[in-house]
């Protein structure tokens, strides 16, 4: 799908938002993509949002508005701070998507899996968090509900896969934790406006 002259709508939490560990940053993810794209994108990441808490009041503030696309980026605090089992959070997030989707029947939905984290300066992906799964169990689960729905998203354990990586992510966090820096925040958002221009 060619980008130019859509209006978009970027729900998410803070990576989303643009938040940097300190501050959230003018120029975030979905700023880089409006710039990058000659789109038109409505940021609507909220810092800390979870699938569980938050995003189905994100899909309800924009019931009424038209978007050619809707990105979705969500879930890293579902693991990193909630103490929700994950067959809640899949139940939640299953729901939430098919309304989304009866919503704007004329919109075109992607979605990115969370980021890489790293708690503690250790990958997360097989540490069993707050509610007794890891991370890639989480990633896993939300790729089923992705695929199960057609919604084509990013999967950054195989999609540019140098991007944030064991090695670089000191550099690539401005927290070395989970929330980028203002590269990071420009390359995020050329990979996700490539991925979209492309599927």
């Amino acid at each position: 799908m060619d980008l130019k002259n859509k209006r978009i709508a970027a729900l998410g939490d803070s990576i989303t938002r643009g938040f940097d560990g300190t501050a959230n940053l003018r120029y975030n993810y979905p700023q880089y993509l409006s710039k990058y794209y000659d789109a038109s994108v409505v940021n609507l990441g909220l810092n800390g949002a979870t699938i569980f808490n938050d995003l189905e009041q994100q899909i309800e503030n924009i019931k009424d508005s038209r978007y050619d696309v809707i990105i979705l980026m969500i879930g890293t605090n579902d693991y990193g701070h909630l103490d929700v089992p994950l067959i809640d959070i899949v139940s939640k997030m299953t729901s939430i998507v098919r309304r989304l989707i009866s919503t704007h029947p004329c919109s075109k939905i992607y979605a990115s899996l969370p980021l890489p984290r790293y708690d503690s300066g250790k990958n997360a992906n097989d540490v069993v968090g707050y509610a007794d799964y890891t991370f890639n169990d989480l990633l896993d689960k939300l790729s089923t509900i992705y695929s199960a729905f057609q919604i084509p998203y990013i999967d950054w354990r195989h999609y540019h896969t140098e991007f944030i990586t064991d090695f670089n992510f000191k550099d690539m966090y401005q927290d070395q934790h989970v929330h980028p820096n203002a590269y990071t925040y420009r390359r995020l958002a050329f990979y996700i406006g490539d991925f979209i221009q492309n599927n």
